[in-house]
């Protein structure tokens, strides 16, 4: 029997090692404090997952991955470097802050609508399909905790729906990640880098 490898295997096991004592890993497993912080451990990392994987939906929109980064900055505060609006892997801040405010129906500053200039639609018809809906329909679309529809609308400027379906962060990138964190496994954490790229390159092109 070896020892577990991750914090995840170890609780797994750590049912079938309670009440006995194997000689080999005896002085391997942890007692004690060691213990109670892997339980710990575990719920942050399943926390992690949840986020990961969540950032793999087709349906996510960047809206949907700013509130996840920010409830993740809210309760992990070392990793605001990595993951703030500002951030350095961000290419374009403001672009991506005016997407935001166009999805959600907030107002937007000078240097925010001058970054989504092109996606502006001309209004047509806004009158005649004001009348069509009823007037409860009005209340929740006009109710300022909704976010804006068919591609957004704010200070009475319409936007291209193109602004809604932008990718965020390529959704393609998570997948590939989740793929190399399944390959890299404990046991071949020493591999140098020269041979996981490949491996991973010859994965992701199905070969």
């Amino acid at each position: 029997m070896k020892a577990p490898s991750s914090p995840a295997a170890y609780i797994k096991d750590h049912g079938l090692l309670e009440g006995e004592t194997v000689e080999a890993v005896e002085e391997l497993v942890p007692t004690g404090p060691s213990h109670r912080k892997l339980f710990v451990l575990l719920e942050h990392m399943k926390k992690f997952r949840g986020v990961t994987k969540k950032l793999q939906c087709d349906t996510i929109d960047l809206a949907d991955v700013r509130l996840l980064f920010d409830s993740v900055v809210e309760e992990y505060p070392c990793m605001r470097d990595q993951l703030k609006p500002n951030a350095k892997i961000v290419h374009s801040p403001v672009f991506e802050s005016a997407v935001i405010k166009v999805i959600n129906g907030g107002a937007m500053s000078n240097a925010e609508a001058a970054a989504v200039k092109r996606f502006e639609v001309p209004r047509c018809g806004s009158k005649r399909k004001a009348r069509e809906e009823d007037y409860a329909t009005q209340i929740l679309l006009a109710g300022p905790s909704k976010r804006a529809k068919n591609g957004g609308s704010v200070d009475d400027i319409s936007y291209s729906s193109l602004l809604k379906k932008l990718p965020p962060t390529s959704n393609v990138y998570e997948r590939f990640f989740s793929q190399c964190k399944i390959v890299l496994t404990p046991q071949l954490t020493c591999m140098p880098p020269a041979n996981f790229e490949p491996l991973m390159f010859l994965r992701a092109s199905g070969v």
